[in-house]
């Protein structure tokens, strides 16, 4: 069902130095087995499984470079939702350590919205949105993958894990990625 996040999600749990964050991953499904991090699996687009924790660490070190060294991943939950209009269920949940961003630190970050935009193979939209990440100074959209942007959408479109669109389709062409000031959280830091 288009602009659904069921059948399963995690929520990625982090903060800046300027406040709190959520972030909701769309998946495919999860499965409560037997995995290493006992965190279950997930379904892959290649027809197997993924170790749950492993599939969302190589998400989150993928963001890593987007950020500050002064935003850390804290943890995440697993949801699933096998019916758009289920109630979201928390199935597992884990604690990162060490897991702060690479950015260097020194362009604009407070309120920034970065968001990477993708097109799934279902045509609809997936969308992965950052707060409080670095700028570089610059609010241009940018249409070329650089080094970090490519490592991530190589992580996310990825067939042996299983990222999903809210269309259920998976992640698959760069659209771009736009910068700008999320006006919500510029209220909340009662910027000028």
């Amino acid at each position: 069902m288009p602009e659904s996040i069921a059948p399963a999600f995690f929520q990625l749990n982090y903060h800046s130095e300027f406040g709190p964050h959520v972030a909701r991953i769309p998946t495919l499904g999860w499965t409560d087995e037997p995995s290493i991090h006992a965190a279950g699996t997930f379904d892959t687009w290649d027809v197997g499984s993924v170790d749950a924790f492993d599939m969302i660490e190589a998400y989150v070190d993928a963001c890593l470079p987007f950020f500050w060294p002064t935003t850390t991943f804290d943890n995440f939950i697993i949801y699933t939702q096998p019916d758009p209009d289920d109630d979201p269920q928390p199935r597992a949940s884990l604690v990162f350590t060490g897991k702060d961003g690479t950015d260097s630190g020194t362009t604009w970050s407070k309120a920034v919205q970065r968001t990477l935009n993708m097109r799934t193979t279902n045509f609809g939209l997936a969308k992965y949105v950052f707060l409080d990440a670095a700028s570089g100074n610059n609010f241009d959209r940018i249409n070329a993958a650089g080094s970090d942007i490519l490592a991530f959408i190589n992580v996310v479109n990825n067939t042996n894990y299983g990222f999903a669109g809210r269309d259920n389709g998976r992640p698959n062409a760069y659209i771009g990625v736009t910068t700008t000031l999320n006006e919500k959280l510029r209220r909340a830091y009662r910027m000028t």
